[in-house]
């Protein structure tokens, strides 16, 4: 398994079934409900008896407002989710977190602290920062009052992202614009 599978996950399709390279949008009934969902799909919540969570690889949450070290600049953060992930030096991890900026399109905003910049630049910001560890699952978690997600991600123009399965979790259907395959 490549991916995500959620079998009997009260509120979802009784399967369903996200491969590396796709994405997905869920709208859940409340706020609540969608943090369960996180926190299974992540791991840090038992799934009850008869439900069924397989990952196929490492899981990325990107919370709704970036997750970034408010005392890092930009970079360093990036810098910091690929050194958690991965075992090495600081040079080669500044080198490929430089690649993951880039393509997240934050080459202005490196030496920016987190609050600085926009809410759209901090979730990118997360998402270059998740995509160090090089993670088969992304949760995107989301928000109102911030830039959607399909505003902000270029995934044709990002090979990373295809590298792993998107899941977007809201509990507004509207905000799933730009986002595939919406439930």
């Amino acid at each position: 398994m490549d991916g995500l599978l959620l079998e009997r996950v009260p509120g979802l399709p009784d399967r369903l079934r996200i491969d590396v390279g796709e994405q997905r949008a869920l709208v859940m009934p409340s706020a609540a409900a969608a943090r369960q969902l996180a926190d299974l799909v992540t791991g840090a919540e038992d799934p009850p008896d008869g439900v069924v969570v397989k990952v196929g690889g490492p899981v990325r949450l990107i919370p709704a407002e970036g997750g970034l070290l408010p005392h890092l600049t930009v970079l360093d953060n990036v810098i910091h989710g690929h050194r958690v992930a991965h075992p090495v030096t600081k040079q080669a991890a500044k080198e490929q977190s430089l690649v993951k900026a880039a393509r997240c399109g934050l080459e202005d905003v490196l030496d920016r602290y987190p609050h600085e910049i926009t809410p759209g630049r901090r979730r990118l910001a997360g998402v270059a920062r998740a995509l160090g560890a090089y993670p088969r699952v992304i949760l995107l978690e989301d928000a109102n009052g911030l830039p959607t997600w399909g505003s902000l991600l270029r995934i044709e123009h990002n090979p990373d992202l295809s590298s792993a399965a998107l899941l977007l979790i809201t509990t507004n259907a509207a905000r799933t614009t730009g986002f595939l395959d919406a439930e």
